[in-house]
């Protein structure tokens, strides 16, 4: 089995999937023709990956397991316009940096095992964000997302069997996209929220000898709930969880022009 396979396979695991965190943030549109600029800062515990191709044919009774990203943090920019009460749009710009691990197992015995940390990369996305909010307070909404980023690593793989380590470069490349319901409800200045979302994930990761695996989130289906509150007229601050296809947290400071 090349080499290489192992070292795509480690980096993907830990690869940009942290961008898997991507958060919902304010449950509210901030009014037609108005501006708004946020300020996310997301960790990532954890999500699981699925191995799907590769530019070569692995070997037989070779299997990928444990196979996961975690550790991920990630600080983005977000600058939103509201194209109407109910709609705005967003861009999101940023960076991120994380660590995964993987085994590579035959005939159920753990050969390889992959440990891979990035430098901090370049990541950037937007989206669509529509809530009605009812005269009782109750509201309604669902958000539109896509982000992607590239980024170089190091893995490092050490068999188990033999023992010994060895360093690899990598590139990964990471598009993901998500769709999130929601409802919420206005308690004055407090508007907590929940929802679900469908999310997919692509990674492929690319070696130093020009071999290329690809992956897919091993779940799509999560759950995710928060609460924002407002100070004064103009402040925000949202802390959000998500949960069941990632576990992550989120933290963010809004201002409204």
């Amino acid at each position: 089995m090349k080499k290489s396979v192992i070292i795509g396979l480690v980096v993907f695991l830990c690869s940009p999937l942290a961008v898997y965190a991507a958060s919902i943030g304010d449950a509210e549109t901030q009014g037609r023709f108005k501006f708004g600029i946020d300020l996310d800062i997301e960790y990532m515990f954890k999500r699981d990956m699925e191995f799907k191709s590769a530019s070569f044919d692995l070997p037989p009774g070779l299997d990928i397991t444990n196979a996961e990203i975690k550790n991920m943090f990630r600080p983005m920019i977000r600058g939103s316009f509201g194209i109407f009460d109910f709609l705005d749009v967003y861009v999101k710009l940023g960076a991120a940096q994380y660590e995964g691990e993987m085994e590579w197992e035959v005939m159920g015995i753990t050969w390889i095992s992959d440990k891979i940390e990035t430098e901090w990369g370049f990541a950037y996305g937007g989206g669509l964000k529509g809530a009605y909010t009812f005269e009782n307070g109750f509201l309604i909404g669902a958000d539109l997302q896509y982000l992607a980023h590239k980024q170089d690593g190091e893995d490092t793989e050490r068999d188990e069997i033999f023992g010994g380590e060895v360093e690899f470069d990598v590139e990964t490349t990471l598009q993901e996209w998500h769709f999130a319901p929601y409802v919420g409800m206005k308690f004055g200045n407090f508007t907590p929220y929940l929802g679900g979302k469908y999310s997919d994930v692509r990674v492929k990761i690319k070696d130093e000898f020009g071999d290329w695996l690809k992956f897919e989130a091993d779940k799509n289906i999560g759950a995710f709930a928060g609460i924002s509150y407002k100070i004064g007229e103009r402040f925000k601050i949202n802390l959000e969880g998500r949960f069941i296809d990632e576990r992550a947290v989120t933290v963010g400071l809004a201002y409204r022009f």
